[in-house]
């Protein structure tokens, strides 16, 4: 184990020897992990895929960096048959732990050397995606068999088999559907929802087989004050058709009223509450138009203070520019490259005169193998904290100075935040430059498995959902 603080391996001691560092409470959260990922483990050998997968994401709350816990996720996703977060489990730990990891090597190169799975994997759920819509423009018989065409495709995928059981159901298909959830539970033992459609098959196969009997000539009886009146069912009927027919003419004669009120009052209402809103309506405009003369007067008084503020802050920043180019200068010329990049970053070169500038070009020319070093560590700690946005700021900066920076390794890392926060096109642009500039190196080889299954994730988007 290694200290959080220095990286420094620490045995069972409560303090790191070399740094000081206390690292009790951090061991406890190593330890919570690991016993997360052996409940996992513990549960997926039972084929309890669900709390497996519920297992393991606990570990991983508390220790990232747990690439066991991670690749065990991977594989128990692959084997419920969500095979694209497998993928991202599995090259998120590879990321994580470049060295010693060959069970993340093993599943990437297995998925590599099967050039048709994923061109399987993205038609099993289009057709998924494609039953779904069926499904909810009611064309359930296209929805069966779209979906025995994706179990026959992927027998894993359990979504696939609960929602052909859920047709089967409204089609009063019970046997089908226990059949179809049989198969789902061997998959995933402890599955909720395919324990819950279990029972509620059994219940209504049990309803089915013991059928309701109809009674004829069925005897209704009621209380009319102190005596008690006994009616079959055909003296029952007969009184309710009276009834019906004395309600029939209720409701005629409602409606010969309405006519008479919508065709004599109603007209009469409408004209006078026109003219009422005419009045109305012209005095509104004319209170419009008077708010949008003076809205647009504080407009135009707005744009000028806005310009003279400009120009007042223009020049402000001239000798603070200057100040912050000396500084960069005398910086580097003791030696301290990181101070000076610093400065030489606060300096707006446009304000500059001819010799300032050239000056500035100069020294930024000696200093950019600092300045973007700082960015891509900075990259690098945003990256691992999870906190993409502000990787991207930092990765992009070093791919607009130089998108070779460190073997195209910026390039790889900026693509994957962009892919982590939901921007695909800007993720495959990044992905396909990096295979261009660099086909062999690793950055290379993980780009191509990405842009490989990039079609198949953003159809498991509408499936996760």
């Amino acid at each position: 184990m290694q200290c959080f603080m220095c990286g420094a391996e620490v045995g069972n001691d409560k303090v790191c020897y070399n740094c000081g560092a206390d690292i009790l409470l951090y061991k406890q959260i190593i330890y919570t992990s690991y016993v997360f990922y052996n409940q996992g483990l513990e549960k997926a050998r039972v084929r309890d895929l669900s709390g497996a997968i519920e297992a393991l994401k606990s570990s991983l709350q508390y220790y990232k960096y747990n690439t066991r816990a991670r690749n065990l996720l991977g594989l128990c996703y692959y084997q419920v048959g969500d095979t694209v977060r497998a993928i991202n489990e599995w090259v998120l730990s590879k990321n994580l732990q470049e060295e010693d990891n060959p069970n993340a090597d093993r599943y990437l190169a297995e998925i590599e050397n099967d050039p048709g799975l994923l061109s399987r994997l993205n038609s099993t759920i289009k057709k998924y995606n494609q039953a779904i819509e069926y499904c909810k423009a009611g064309s359930r018989d296209l929805a069966m068999i779209q979906l025995k065409k994706v179990i026959s495709q992927n027998p894993n995928l359990v979504k696939a088999h609960q929602l052909l059981a859920l047709l089967y159901i409204q089609d009063e298909k019970y046997a089908d559907a226990r059949k179809v959830l049989s198969a789902a539970a061997k998959i995933d033992s402890n599955n909720t929802t395919t324990i819950r459609y279990i029972h509620e098959v059994k219940e209504l196969l049990k309803e089915q087989n013991t059928g309701k009997r109809k009674r004829k000539n069925d005897v209704f009886t009621f209380n009319d004050g102190n005596d008690t009146v006994i009616m079959n069912e055909r003296a029952l009927r007969s009184m309710l058709d009276t009834t019906r027919t004395s309600l029939v003419n209720i409701v005629l004669g409602l409606v010969g009223g309405l006519l008479i009120c919508f065709f004599l009052i109603v007209p009469t209402v409408k004209d006078n509450m026109a003219e009422g809103n005419t009045d109305t309506i012209l005095a509104l405009n004319e209170n419009l138009s008077q708010a949008r003369n003076q809205n647009q007067e504080l407009q135009d008084e707005i744009d000028n203070l806005k310009k003279s503020l400009s120009a007042y802050d223009e020049t402000q920043d001239i000798p603070t520019s200057y100040e912050n180019l000396l500084a960069a200068q005398n910086a580097h010329s003791a030696g301290d490259d990181a101070a000076a990049s610093e400065s030489i970053q606060l300096v707006s070169k446009d304000v500059l005169g001819e010799a300032g500038k050239a000056a500035y070009d100069s020294l930024y020319t000696q200093l950019a193998p600092t300045i973007i070093k700082g960015y891509y560590d900075d990259g690098n700690t945003f990256y691992s904290d999870e906190n993409y946005e502000s990787a991207i700021v930092n990765f992009q900066t070093v791919v607009d100075i130089d998108e070779t920076y460190n073997n195209g390794a910026a390039l790889f890392l900026l693509g994957d935040c962009y892919r982590l926060t939901g921007d695909s096109a800007k993720a495959l642009e990044c992905f396909n430059k990096v295979v261009e500039l660099y086909p062999s190196n690793q950055w290379g080889r993980q780009a191509k498995v990405y842009i490989a299954a990039d079609d198949t994730e953003l159809s498991a988007t509408e499936v996760g959902d």
